[in-house]
């Protein structure tokens, strides 16, 4: 028994402690069917419109520029599809190089766990002209870049700082801020017996650290429309909202129904958050051409 052999090691318990808190979590899944560690409330403040032909053909007009790592891969597949299934093409190719051409022209950037070097490739790439060009420019951070141990705040002053350098050095692309991706909250036996022991289950306060940098982010930018809040379309795009809660903190978490392993998004997740990717690359357009 796997899980019963980790926590023996975990807590140097004797089998006979152990098999008293097998107990002790039996009579609580009895007791509390319906417990779950990431809430998910009835309301959702996303909504996910159908994106219409005329929307479409000013999309495969857009120039945009995109750096990322895996979830963004996630993404472009689900923009891939959704264009398919519409009858439409956007022209998406991996390009680390400018003069930036109608489509989306997507590069990787730094190392997964290591945010500063993120947003320094970022930067240097745009400087040697990735971005010539180009509408809009994109730095997406991954949820791996954030554990318990890191200084989120710190992060996104750092990120912050270099978006807005590059906005003034590049004046004819729009820089966008883009939240940190979320991870789904560890549920299960496991989280109870986490809980009783007194530990947190997975993912929750990587969570908190992810919440602090997206608020930061969020206070820079939502006002001015410069940035596309995928934390909180992974959390509340299907209808719910799908919360952590950790020393009497609620946290966005990432809705479990929109991933297979936690943290990447699965078919149902990559069309809803490109959807709402390809949304809000149209009303960015929109608020340019109001001004």
């Amino acid at each position: 028994m796997p899980l019963l052999n980790e926590i023996k090691r975990e807590q140097g318990m004797t089998m006979k402690n152990v098999c008293g808190w097998w107990l002790l979590v039996a009579v609580t899944m009895l007791v509390l069917p319906g417990c779950n560690e990431s809430k998910q409330e009835e309301t959702s403040m996303v909504t996910t419109t159908q994106i219409s032909a005329p929307e479409w053909q000013a999309l495969e007009k857009k120039r945009v520029v995109f750096g990322h790592q895996s979830v963004g891969h996630n993404i472009l597949n689900g923009v891939e599809r959704l264009a398919a299934r519409d009858g439409f093409k956007i022209d998406i190719h991996e390009q680390r190089t400018g003069p930036a051409v109608k489509g989306i022209r997507h590069f990787l950037i730094g190392m997964n766990g290591d945010p500063k070097s993120k947003i320094r490739d970022f930067a240097a790439a745009i400087d040697a002209g990735a971005a010539q060009g180009a509408d809009v420019a994109l730095m997406k951070l991954c949820y791996v870049d954030f554990d318990a141990a890191i200084d989120s705040r710190q992060v996104a002053d750092d990120y912050i700082a270099s978006l807005e350098s590059l906005a003034q050095r590049h004046p004819d692309t729009s820089f966008v801020a883009v939240t940190a991706p979320l991870m789904a909250v560890q549920t299960g036996p496991k989280a109870w017996i986490k809980r009783l022991i007194g530990k947190q289950p997975k993912g929750s306060i990587d969570n908190v650290r992810r919440a602090e940098f997206n608020t930061q982010l969020r206070e820079k930018y939502l006002a001015s429309g410069r940035l596309f809040d995928i934390a909180r379309v992974e959390s509340e795009s299907t209808g719910k909202s799908c919360m952590a809660h950790v020393d009497g903190q609620s946290v966005e978490a990432l809705c479990a129904d929109l991933t297979n392993d936690g943290g990447h998004l699965n078919e149902r997740g990559q069309e809803l958050v490109a959807n709402a990717f390809l949304n809000f690359i149209n009303s960015l357009a929109a608020k340019q051409i109001a001004r």
